[in-house]
């Protein structure tokens, strides 16, 4: 049957009632006028209905334009109450290529998209997540062997680029509709493939509910207060003033600082420092040198708080949005092999608390509105629960039992003293050489972590293996099953290849190994706080909450929150977190709240 307008299409549509029959997955593609947050001008979705008396049909909608830039002249306001009925019945099935952006963007304009079933991009990273690019087109290719039109054919480059608005409306329904036509081909090539590896069950219990969570994340974005920033920066710049000038002056002499080649000479010609690397100025030579002389210690000052300054605390007002005067924000699920969420534009994940200046930044998050504050949640030491649980060493899992400091107990095994008389400084040893080996820091590493000699770090970690015999076995035994099998996988079931784990070059294999060891610990973890984000979001809608969650940062949660909320917000935060994967030892969440994120921490 062929269609000679649109209007005989939609006619043909009601009258059969297809927008809600529609049992195959639904997708659509999304063109854009402009990439920036928040004010991207959708210039036209392409729907493809499929299984429609057997046809397929590609519509064009502009959601911004005049009805003479919409497909067959139809009215805008027709099409987009049709668009809007089908992507907010939850009945129909939707599917995607990076469907979360999309459907963010039809948020913004007031579509609510529900019934998401699919991503193919989510759905390639997760089958193989050692992939240098999951893009259409390079997936196109790979499993359909067919090439895509190149966005270049239709855009050009450089200073010839023109607006997708400015494309002819005959190419640009060919280049959506193509996008929408190949991400419904790869997504009945990865239903198969993903049942296959037994891989489905994990998609769809993690990473597709956690699509509708992030969507919700990114639309609600977080305030920040750009006025407490801005004084923040003119007293950080005074800070990297002096130490500027305090460099110069034990040199003897003005030079550019931020050059390599000029410190190198410093360093290296004038003040006769021994050379390490080639005459590197790289970090860990610097940390090597500071004992020698002031400069490098001084440098690393230097550099840690101008970094501070310029990459968050100048660049973060930047991405405050005109109308909201909120940050949006993007989170990412296919970055991280392990499967932890991480996020861009600002990535938040980044943002230094080792220092008091970068903590600081934290009293910037506030809300805009004076009934409500910043609520935190955090999962408490869970890698070494996780460890715990996964090795069933007995001395660590008495200790979490019994509620003991771990640190403090590994001081005490280690050291070979009550646990009574450990000092900070053994403490700290402890601490460092727990969460070292849970990423298979070696001697050499430890060494450095700890300032002290590769002999005396071979011991410690002896001594710790001895006294904690389960993760020794536990390690041996992933490091086994690694070459054997070539990947690694999580409490939950997804996998990481490892294939260098048995490579003839030393620090190949050394790499390997330590992936091998920390991606079962790390991608539980993350598989951990996904579960709990979606069962947190599914309560506060259920419950109608204005709570909101804001920000996930590693194993925490930031909310935005009514202080008549609060307290059932936090039981229900807590509960749902410590049962989202239930382990062998408890699960401790610790919570704060406050007018800022520094103080709810």
């Amino acid at each position: 049957m062929n269609f000679t307008d649109l209007r005989s299409f939609i006619s043909f549509l009601e009258e059969r009632n297809q927008l809600v029959r529609i049992k195959e997955p639904v997708t659509w593609d999304l063109e854009i006028t402009e990439i920036a947050d928040r004010q991207i001008r959708a210039e036209g979705p392409a729907l493809l209905f499929e299984n429609v008396d057997g046809h397929e049909f590609p519509v064009l909608i502009n959601l911004y334009g005049s009805a003479q830039r919409v497909a067959w002249s139809l009215g805008v306001n027709k099409v987009e109450e049709l668009f809007k009925n089908k992507e907010e019945n939850e009945k129909i099935p939707k599917t995607g290529q990076n469907i979360k952006f999309d459907a963010l963007i039809l948020k913004r304009h007031g579509i609510n998209v529900r019934g998401i079933q699919f991503d193919t991009m989510l759905a390639a990273h997760l089958l193989k997540p050692e992939s240098r690019s999951i893009k259409l087109d390079n997936l196109s290719m790979e499993k359909l062997n067919y090439r895509m039109v190149p966005i270049d054919e239709l855009i050009g480059r450089g200073r010839q680029q023109i607006s997708m608005a400015d494309v002819e409306l005959e190419k640009i329904t060919f280049y959506a509709a193509e996008d929408a036509d190949i991400t419904l081909q790869l997504t009945h090539v990865f239903l198969k493939e993903l049942k296959e590896k037994k891989l489905y069950s994990f998609f769809m219990k993690i990473e597709i509910p956690l699509l509708p969570v992030l969507i919700e994340m990114e639309y609600n974005g977080v305030f920040i207060d750009a006025k407490m920033l801005d004084n923040m920066s003119i007293e950080l710049g005074k800070k990297v003033d002096e130490l500027k000038e305090t460099i110069e002056e034990e040199a003897g002499v003005e030079f550019n600082v931020n050059s390599t080649q000029q410190l190198a000479k410093i360093l290296f010609d004038v003040i006769g420092l021994r050379e390490i690397k080639k005459r590197s100025t790289a970090e860990d030579v610097l940390e090597q040198l500071k004992n020698d002389h002031q400069i490098p210690d001084l440098v690393l000052q230097y550099r840690k708080l101008n970094k501070l300054k310029n990459t968050y605390i100048d660049a973060l007002p930047e991405l405050i949005h005109n109308e909201t005067k909120r940050i949006h924000s993007t989170f990412n699920q296919t970055v991280a092999s392990t499967g932890r969420l991480s996020s861009s534009n600002p990535n938040f994940q980044n943002i230094p608390i080792r220092r008091e200046e970068g903590r600081k930044i934290r009293k910037a998050f506030i809300s805009d509105d004076p009934k409500k504050i910043i609520f935190s949640a955090d999962y408490s030491q869970i890698e070494l629960r996780i460890m715990a649980h996964l090795s069933k060493d007995k001395a660590l899992v008495d200790a979490f039992t019994k509620g003991e400091d771990v640190h403090s107990r590994t001081a005490s095994l280690v050291f070979n003293i009550s646990i009574n008389d450990i000092s900070p400084d053994m403490r700290r040893t402890a601490k460092i050489v727990n969460f070292g080996l849970l990423y298979g820091a070696g001697p050499f590493r430890m060494s450095q972590e700890l300032g002290i000699s590769l002999k005396e770090a071979k011991l410690i970690i002896e001594t710790y293996f001895e006294r904690y015999s389960g993760i020794k076995n536990y390690i041996d035994k992933i490091i086994k099953q690694a070459k054997k099998h070539q990947f690694v996988e999580t409490m939950l079931g997804r996998r990481r290849p490892v294939w260098d784990i048995d490579s003839k070059n030393h620090l190949h294999r050394e790499a390997a190994k330590r992936m091998a060891i920390n991606m079962p610990i790390q991608g539980t973890n993350a598989e951990m706080i996904k579960l709990a984000m979606i069962s947190i979001q599914k309560e506060l809608e259920n419950n109608k909450m204005k709570s909101k969650m804001i920000l996930q940062v590693h194993d925490e949660l930031i909310f935005e929150v009514p202080k008549n909320e609060l307290d059932f917000l936090k039981s229900v935060v807590i509960e749902e977190m410590e049962k989202a994967l239930p382990l062998s030892v408890p699960i401790v969440v610790d919570c704060g709240h406050g007018k800022s994120w520094y103080e709810a921490h």
